[in-house]
């Protein structure tokens, strides 16, 4: 066995960021539950399995505490801790395997410990070893995410899993490069299953899924389909798994998948309703809405936050939105389609959060704004809870000095990349304690106003002079922009957008 344990490690991970492992939206996570979050204000955070590092990164700098993080591919742990050096954060970022982690004599109890999808790319004894510090570093009281593939969803998809492994174990691909190769598995993967009509029509998703593959990126397939551990479990499985680690699961920090409602039949809700038992009532629930992928917020020890400490607890909470004011959609969607949201809640509870400036506002600020002092608290925290799972909002924080800084030197080391790389996509926020969705183009314009470029049409050119310097076009309806005015025309109604409406909601995020 190599260091690798089995672990796809040819081609990096992708560069991904995961609002949900925020410990301010964890927080949000137990409140929601009735649950106190017993997560200190500088919390000492354990990410297994960082990947390129863009989460751990990020809240470390958006956020106070101390954070720990391991991933035994090199190269990523490199990237990380360049990105790390940049901003000056209390980060210790590491190339250790599970096992050697745990073996650390200097390892800390942690408040938090979370692993995105990690856990289901692994073997059965590094599962176990995860287990073992959760057990044995998490504090009583501490919190531990977890998200990870899931049945039923994902059942339909083994046989294109299945076939990648065919491809790569018996030597197809061998010969070629790890791009090559996987370009390889997919070719051969989408040839059997249109040669195989009766797998495809009994099992369409399966066809589906192989159709998709030829879009999806060649770091994320190797990633997710191509290590040589592949687990995939249901809620109570997973239950099954924690036992040794004493955990009481809080629920999803997705927290759409929280409203039956919006999510089950008719039948559905009545069926859950009858049930009693917590875990198979939570298993049969992804049954029902055929579940793919769950993000579990665990928490040691759970307690109860009732009456008026909840009550006053969710006063203090403040929120901010995410998206332009015209941007806030009217729809959702959820498991069982769009939903239209009743407008006369949330129009004014979109208008409450961007007034002002998109400055955060508390409960208690929101509850008074004219529109909504006709509604119920509960009916506005769901309102606002839908708002947070739909990317719209987020909960928000008080801003230090510290992490104002942090999160600038690591803003600033995001949009000087990118102006050779379209591969972050995110920058931190001291307001969200997390990261910010900034479009490439957008951190372009940043980069001009560095330069003391003021206006729209100087904000275009600055962003055509780099495009045509690397031969690059904007696409406009499917068809490649050639001329410069055509190109400046489009990018000039982009740079009008971002002045008039885009800037002032970064700014309100601390991300300007």
């Amino acid at each position: 066995m190599t260091w690798s344990h089995g672990y796809f490690t040819d081609l990096t991970y992708s560069h991904g960021y995961y609002r949900e492992m925020s410990p301010l939206m964890l927080r949000l996570a137990c409140m929601s539950a009735e649950i106190h979050p017993e997560i200190p204000e500088n919390p000492t955070y354990l990410e297994l399995g960082f990947g390129q590092g863009v989460s751990i990164n990020i809240h470390a700098a958006a956020s106070q505490g101390e954070y720990w993080g391991t991933d035994f591919n090199p190269g990523q742990a490199v990237a990380a801790r360049r990105m790390g050096a940049a901003c000056g954060t209390d980060i210790l970022l590491f190339d250790s395997s599970f096992e050697e982690l745990a073996a650390r004599g200097d390892l800390p109890d942690f408040d938090i410990i979370a692993l995105h999808g990690i856990w289901s790319w692994i073997s059965e004894s590094n599962r176990n070893v995860i287990v073992d510090i959760v057990r044995r570093k998490l504090r009583p009281g501490g919190v531990a995410y977890i998200s990870y593939n899931c049945l039923p969803g994902w059942a339909p998809v083994i046989p294109i899993r299945d076939l990648l492994m065919l491809h790569s174990e018996y030597g197809l691909g061998q010969a070629q490069d790890p791009r090559g190769a996987i370009e390889g598995a997919i070719s051969f993967t989408k040839e059997i299953i249109g040669a195989g009509r009766i797998l495809s029509n009994e099992n369409p998703y399966a066809a589906h899924q192989a159709k998709r593959l030829e879009t999806s990126g060649r770091n994320y397939v190797a990633h997710e389909y191509m290590n040589a551990d592949w687990h995939l479990v249901n809620f109570s499985g997973m239950m099954k798994s924690l036992e040794e680690a004493k955990l009481s699961f809080v629920g999803s920090s997705r927290f759409l998948d929280r409203f039956d409602g919006l999510n089950l039949t008719d039948d559905g809700r009545k069926l859950i309703g009858n049930i009693g038992n917590p875990i198979l009532k939570e298993t049969i629930r992804d049954y029902l809405r055929n579940a793919r992928f769950r993000c579990d917020v665990f928490i040691k020890g759970p307690s109860r936050i009732q009456g008026r400490e909840s009550r006053d607890a969710w006063y203090r909470q403040k929120f901010v939105l995410l998206k332009c004011r015209d941007e806030v959609p009217e729809k959702i969607p959820f498991a069982m389609g769009e939903v239209d949201l009743p407008q006369k809640l949330y129009a004014p509870l979109a208008d409450a959060l961007a007034e002002g400036d998109y400055i955060p506002k508390s409960l208690d600020d929101i509850l008074r704004r004219p529109g909504l002092n006709g509604f119920k608290p509960p009916e506005v925290i769901e309102g606002l809870l839908v708002l947070v799972g739909a990317n719209v909002a987020s909960p928000a924080q008080g801003v230090t000095a510290t992490v104002g800084d942090r999160c600038r030197a690591l803003n600033q080391y995001v949009r000087e990349r990118a102006l050779v790389s379209t591969d972050i996509n995110f920058m931190a926020s001291p307001v969200t304690g997390g990261g910010i969705l900034v479009p490439h183009v957008n951190q372009m314009f940043m980069n001009a106003e560095a330069e003391g470029k003021t206006t729209a049409e100087q904000l275009a050119l600055f962003l055509w002079d780099f495009l045509d310097g690397i031969g690059e076009r904007l696409n406009k309806d499917g068809k490649r922009l050639e001329a410069k005015e055509d190109n400046v025309a489009e990018l000039t109604k982009a740079a009008d957008r971002y002045l008039a409406h885009e800037r002032s909601l970064l700014c309100a995020l601390g991300v300007m």
